[in-house]
This record gives C-alpha cells, structure tokens and sequence, in this order.
C-alpha cells in the first residue's frame, strides 16, 4: 500500500506545531515537572553544574544531572519560561525519530522510514512526554542510540556506529543511571536465548575495549565529582533507587516523595494505555496470528534482525512485571522498538487484521495529537482542571501591594517555588520546614506578620482553612481561587 507522502508530511508538521502550542500554553503541573523544572532552574540562576538541587541548598540525589543540563542550557538560551523547560524533551524526541528514520533509510524506505516515526510520535506516552519536564526521553534516546548501533554492527555499516553504542549507554547513565545498562543489556540477553550459540558470538563485533573505556570516561567522571561533592550520593543512588525501589512497592526510604506502589504486572496495563492507538491494533494483530499459525516463534528465531526488535519490545516489561513500584513512563524506551515493527508490517503488508483503508491509518496517527489538543483547549479555558499554582502566582504578582511576601501555609508545591522565582515562604511545623528553604514555624509566622505594615497575602488548600482559621485568629478575605488552594489576603487589623 501506498501513501501520499504530502499528507505524512502534513501530519508530522501538524503533530510537532501541536505538541509546541501545549508547550507554550500549559502551566507546569506539579509535582514532578514543577519540581524538575524548579531543579533546572536552580542550576542555571546558581551556575553549579554538579550538583542538582532539591531545593535550594538541598541536593537532588534522586537523578543524574543530564536532562537538567539541557534544561538549564535552554533557560539561558530562551529565557525562564514553560517552553524553554520543555523544549529539550521535545528535541530529544525528535533525535529519536531521527535515528529510527535513519534505520529505514538504510535497510528499507523513506516512506517506511516515515510511518515508523509517526507511529513512534503517535504512541499516547511518546507524545505526552515529548513535551514535558521528565528525564525519560532522554533516556529513550540513549537505549535507541545503543540498540540500533548494535544492528548497524550487525549489518557493517560503518565503524563509528560500534563506539555509538557505548556513547549510548554514557548517555543513559547520566540520564537515568544504571538501568540504561540493564535495559540495553536486558533486551540483548532475550534476544541471545533462542539461539545462544550463534547470537552470543555476534557480540565480538562490538569494540569492547575502546568502547568500555570510551563509556567509563563520558560517565564516569560526574559520578565521582558528585560523591565528593555531596557524600551519600552514590549509596542512595545506586543501593536506593536502583535496587530499594525495585524490589521494595512500598519502599519508605525516598527522600523525595512516595513509592508508586502497585500490584505485580501492572505494566502490562499501562503497556496498553501507552501505545494508545496502536497497541490495541498490535494486540489483534497477534492475536489472529498465534491463532492460525502457531510457528511465530520458529520464525522470530530464524529472523535475527526480527527477534532483536521483538526481544527490545518486551524487555522492559518483562522486568518490571516483577516489581509493584512502576509508573508508565518506564515503558518508553521500549516503545521505539515497537514503532519499528509495526512499521515493518505494514511495509510487508504483514498484519493478519487488516487495518481498514489509507484514511484509517492516518486517522490513527492523527488520534493522539487531537486528543491532546482537546484537553489543552480545554484547560486554557478552565485553567483549574491542571495542577499548578501559576495562576495563583500571575494573580498575586499583577496585585499591588506594599507586602511583597507570599505564604504558603502547611504546603508549598513546586509550581509555587518555580513560578515565584523561590520567594513564596512556607509556613509548616519545625519538623516539616528542615528540607524547605524559605520557611518559618508557626510561632515565626506570627510574630512576623505581627510587625508588618500592611496586610500579608497567604494560600492555603481549601480543606485546610477550618485548620487555619482555629490556629490563627484572623480575618482572611478571599482573592483568588483555583481547585485546591484559596489566596487570601490576611487582616491582621482593621
């Protein structure tokens, strides 16, 4: 079958201005992209490119710095604002798409070459996190980078492709950290069992000696700065994100939040939502041709290229079946993979549903660009459907007022530190307050508006104004208001 590549065109063009309009117009949400973006923006405004931060003065040892790097480079190159955050993701993505589309280009057809990175970019997951403050497209692009230089190895293409796949795994670990080695590592074992003899011995063309030292001096180096610098790092990097959260649902011992607990093999379930629109498509396809023919898996293993995409594809659900702490978001770097095969089939015309007529396929590429689109109108015009305190914050800073001081009782999210450039205050327990910066107890807060010459601005979540009022006995008058939390202005004296 073929296609109108004018159209192709139009749809990628269409789904990347999409992708920028949501990048512009969304507010970062809280918690996790407030929070990263907060942490890049502590690098760029402090200059210490070493250390990621928490909060200020309070290290982030939850990730390696790489995403915060091109964060932090593209707040200096586009000014503080929601799409300079963003935007590396975007680009990274598109990096991805680029080394997909060059596969094809090599070994099948531009027009193949084209339809696997719609399909890659048309995944629900692929591109929701395109345009957002996460670490995982980095990541993604660095398991893509170290899986297809293998196959170019494999082919003979040329040298340089052998030291890429070690520049890969370099680039995933100061992204992620070690399970960039385990997943490249993973899916190359799965693909090695049905035919161990033959596939172990392909491994020999990769340049292990250079490459080893070549990944050892991109990665290694940070790791050793960053444990000098801030001692504990690589113990609770390593022994505690890595291995506690894996084996541990309910794992207590993160600093930064709480464990996504939940039962075992719930990555298949979100496998599914991931891949919306093609999963399903994917899953009929098998479906059928398990059903009629049972010799798929001879096949897979009399096609090593084949197999190598198939072992890719499932790898990283496979190992996370087994741990109940998963989020979707791990299933991305499998999913270029699957953007491969589903490609190849539709090359060979080898899907055993047909998949209706051209105008079908394109409506699939289109669903999730659209479906994004909907829900970004929707939130512009009803901003408080989103997370995020952005506006609270527009509101307070266009009011004028001689008290510049912003607080946040008993809860401050990141969007509030990022949006008000880390002046907001958070007023909590003594206990709460020891990994906050600008915070002060109860007994400080009162004593402090107390000699103010004019009436403070205070946000409190709106289940927690009963809780205030009874603590403090003062007059709050209500100035803005989003789904969870009420800025009032305080009247400590009329």
């Amino acid at each position: 079958m073929t296609y109108n590549m004018k159209i192709l065109y139009s749809i990628l063009f269409f789904m990347i201005a999409a992708r920028i309009f949501g990048m512009f117009t969304l507010p970062l949400t809280d918690t996790t992209e407030a929070r990263y973006a907060h942490t890049a923006l502590i690098m760029a405004t402090s200059g210490d490119w070493i250390t990621p931060y928490y909060d200020l003065g309070i290290p982030f040892w939850g990730k390696p710095p790489f995403s915060f790097w091109l964060q932090a480079l593209s707040v200096n190159l586009f000014g503080i604002n929601d799409f300079s955050s963003r935007f590396p993701s975007l680009l990274f993505t598109l990096l991805t798409m680029g080394l997909i589309y060059t596969y094809f280009k090599k070994f099948h057809s531009k027009e193949s070459g084209l339809w696997a990175i719609l399909i890659y970019f048309s995944f629900l997951l692929t591109y929701a996190l395109c345009g957002a403050v996460l670490t995982d497209p980095y990541l993604a692009f660095a398991t893509t980078l170290s899986m297809l230089s293998f196959v170019m190895v494999l082919k003979k293409q040329e040298n340089y492709w052998g030291y890429l796949f070690f520049v890969g795994l370099a680039i995933g670990m100061l992204a992620k950290g070690p399970l960039a080695i385990v997943l490249v590592g993973g899916a190359m074992f799965l693909w090695i069992l049905p035919d161990f003899k033959t596939r172990i011995m392909k491994l020999g063309a990769l340049p292990w000696l250079s490459g080893v030292l070549l990944f050892l001096l991109i990665s290694i180096p940070w790791y050793i700065i960053a444990e000098l610098k801030t001692p504990g790092f690589l113990e609770y990097f390593i022994v505690g994100e890595h291995y506690k959260r894996f084996v541990d649902p309910g794992w207590a011992g993160d600093l930064y939040g709480v464990a996504h607990k939940k039962p075992y093999g719930t990555i298949w379930l979100m496998w599914v939502m991931a891949t919306i629109p093609w999963g399903f498509v994917v899953i009929a396809s098998l479906y059928k041709k398990i059903s009629l023919k049972g010799n798929i898996f001879t096949k897979l293993k009399e096609d090593s290229v084949g197999s190598y995409f198939v072992a890719w594809s499932l790898f990283a659900m496979i190992f996370f079946t087994v741990s109940g702490n998963v989020l979707w978001t791990y299933i991305l770097p499998a999913l270029p993979s699957l953007a491969i095969l589903i490609a190849i089939a539709l090359e060979k015309n080898s899907f055993s549903i047909k998949i209706f007529s051209k105008n079908i396929h394109y409506a699939l590429l289109l669903f999730t660009p659209i479906l994004l689109l909907i829900a970004n109108i929707y939130i512009i015009v009803k901003p408080d459907s989103i997370k995020s305190d952005k506006f609270l914050i527009q509101y307070f800073q266009s009011v004028k007022q001689k008290e510049k001081q912003l607080y946040y009782i008993y809860h401050r999210p990141f969007s509030a530190q990022y949006y008000s450039f880390d002046k907001s205050i958070l007023v909590a327990s003594k206990e709460k307050i020891k990994r906050k910066s600008n915070s002060i107890d109860y007994a400080a807060f009162k004593r402090k508006i107390e000699t103010l010459s004019a009436n403070p601005y205070v946000v409190i979540r709106n289940r927690e104004i009963y809780s205030f009022k009874n603590r403090f006995n003062y007059k709050l008058v209500q100035k803005f208001k989003n789904k969870e939390k009420t800025l009032f202005k305080l009247i400590i004296a009329e």
